[in-house]
């Protein structure tokens, strides 16, 4: 069988580049494709398929595609290689759980990965952090796991029981991975991604000097893709609107995590 190669480059339907235009497709990268859905099922796995290239409509990832710049390219080549091998790590179990939990789950954990990464790299994080920043983003909401769907798929507002529940994602999350061996960084993603510097977040009502850098940084991106996204109890806002609900918040966000996001995102 002759080598084949990209002419293209091919995107998860989470708008991730998995693999980028002139890479050779082998035999197990086809078969890799046809698991995450960007072959569609119907197709046999060969190597004159034609690769299904999925575009996102949101705000968020219509920008994203737009830029398609080095930072970029850096961020989904992070998470696409901690996906693509993550079937060989403990930790594969919850990232397969997420993507058949809640439909948007999964999504929204791909997504606040990849922009904690454009926010890292632009803030010059050193590529073992990267990776461990990046790890944590992706789990950062496997606690929800052990949340009743009923109360994370509720379409109108909490009341105080289930809200309750939901606090407990991230101590649940971080019982989950405790005996994973997860890098620290990790591991403080998902225990501290629900904090806030003025103390006003959950579960420990941690200060801004108690909260770790990587869980700073993957707090606003969980934001900023919370309010731009849809879900079953509320519509999805602009871009510009969810940044500058962030920045009206100027107590609970570090100004330059906001910044560099706000720089990157809008023109």
């Amino acid at each position: 069988m002759s080598t084949k190669y990209s002419d293209t480059d091919i995107y998860s339907g989470d708008g991730i580049l998995l693999y980028a235009k002139g890479q050779e497709l082998t035999e197990d990268v086809m078969l890799k494709l046809k698991r995450l859905d960007i072959i569609e099922k119907s197709e046999p796995v060969a190597f004159n398929d034609e690769i299904k290239i999925f575009r996102c409509t949101r705000d968020i990832k219509d920008k994203f595609y737009k830029l398609n710049d080095s930072i970029l390219k850096e961020s989904s080549g992070i998470l696409s290689d901690i996906l693509f091998d993550s079937k060989a790590s403990p930790w594969w179990m919850f990232v397969n759980a997420l993507s058949n939990y809640v439909d948007w789950l999964y999504t929204h954990s791909i997504d606040v990965a990849l922009m904690s990464l454009i926010i890292a790299i632009k803030l010059n994080y050193k590529k073992e952090m990267l990776e461990s920043l990046c790890l944590g983003a992706l789990l950062h909401d496997i606690g929800k796991l052990l949340i009743p769907k009923k109360i994370i798929q509720k379409p109108g507002k909490l009341n105080d029981t289930e809200m309750t529940l939901i606090k407990q994602h991230c101590d649940l999350g971080y019982s989950m991975i405790k005996e994973l061996n997860l890098p620290k960084e990790s591991a403080d993603i998902i225990l501290q991604h629900h904090e806030r510097l003025d103390g006003s977040g959950y579960p420990y009502g941690l200060h801004e000097n108690q909260i770790s850098d990587a869980a700073k940084i993957v707090m606003v991106a969980d934001v900023l893709d919370a309010i731009t996204s849809y879900r079953p109890y509320k519509s999805a806002q602009q871009l510009n609107a969810a940044v500058e609900e962030l920045k009206n918040d100027e107590s609970k966000y570090a100004r330059d995590i906001i910044k560099t996001l706000e720089d990157y995102l809008i023109m």
